[in-house]
């Protein structure tokens, strides 16, 4: 029997990909702009036939994104990752991992404060735009189920599951993720090197979209930034204790990002305070510094 799998374009519209295409599921309930034929795995995995639609107006308006262990990694945001460096570079690697926790960190957000459209479309876009990318990388070093569970959660949200269910399939991605992230390629840079360097990463893009967002009305560039957000505090919650230990000067680097952070960020809900963006800009671009000369 020939294997097939699913992968999702957006919200609630997939091809399955097996030795050749094969048409598109029932889009409903959010339908998506129909191709002219279905895309194939190859496609998909170089963007060419991805739906159009608008990925927050993701703006590089800060200091370059933090690529690795040896230069910068992109454009930021999600057109930032770069698979050929994850494969090789822990920091990019986690940087991965975190850029789709993001999506599921604001999509959860979203669907629990009733925004269940932009949910699941945050979930879907963490899918196509970051593990479709992945996918070899993470199958070759033997991460063969949080594919699974991403799919799972778009499902869940597309469908208008009760939120309590939503949250289940989100909490199962974090611990596939989790697990991922024991896979990540070895390095001589120490694990708390790592993990801050990509704390630092998380906020220049939370800063960036912070400032790419204060003109755009719109749902989704507020909840992308709140995603990076998120994944900066959870992330940041595992390394700073230590760090205030052995190193203050990058502790409070982080630290003085983190609280504007949760200020350009209070939740699903816009701050009705609306901190300086340069002065976000600024702050994240100090821990990126803190941190690049380890």
């Amino acid at each position: 029997m020939k294997k097939t799998k699913k992968i999702w374009l957006g919200v609630g519209a997939f091809v399955v990909a097996g030795t050749g295409p094969a048409p598109a599921a029932n889009t409903e309930p959010f339908a998506l702009p129909t191709l002219e034929r279905p895309a194939t795995v190859g496609e998909l995995k170089s963007g060419t036939r991805l739906p159009q639609y608008s990925p927050g107006k993701f703006q590089r308006l800060a200091q370059g994104g933090e690529g690795g262990e040896g230069g910068e990694g992109g454009e930021g945001g999600e057109a930032g990752i770069d698979a050929a460096s994850a494969d090789k570079d822990p920091v990019e690697y986690n940087i991965a991992l975190q850029v789709i926790a993001a999506h599921y960190y604001a999509g959860l957000a979203a669907y629990e404060g009733k925004e269940v459209k932009a949910g699941a479309q945050m979930f879907a876009h963490g899918l196509s735009e970051v593990y479709v990318e992945m996918e070899d990388i993470f199958k070759r070093r033997g991460v063969t189920e949080l594919g699974k569970k991403l799919e799972a959660a778009v499902e869940a949200a597309t469908s208008k599951a009760p939120p309590a269910q939503v949250r289940r399939r989100v909490q199962d991605v974090l611990k596939a993720l989790a697990a991922a992230e024991k896979a990540a390629p070895k390095s001589s840079t120490p694990a708390l090197a790592v993990k801050a360097k990509v704390v630092a990463n998380l906020l220049d893009r939370a800063a960036s979209q912070y400032a790419a967002s204060l003109d755009d009305k719109a749902l989704e560039p507020y909840l992308d930034g709140l995603g990076f957000a998120v994944a900066a505090r959870r992330e940041a919650d595992k390394v700073l204790p230590r760090l205030r230990r052995t190193d203050k000067q990058k502790a409070n680097a982080i630290g003085a990002a983190l609280k504007l952070a949760e200020q350009a960020y209070p939740g699903i809900q816009r701050p009705t305070a609306k901190i300086k963006a340069g002065q976000f800009l600024a702050a994240a671009s100090a821990a990126k510094l803190a941190v690049s000369n380890w």
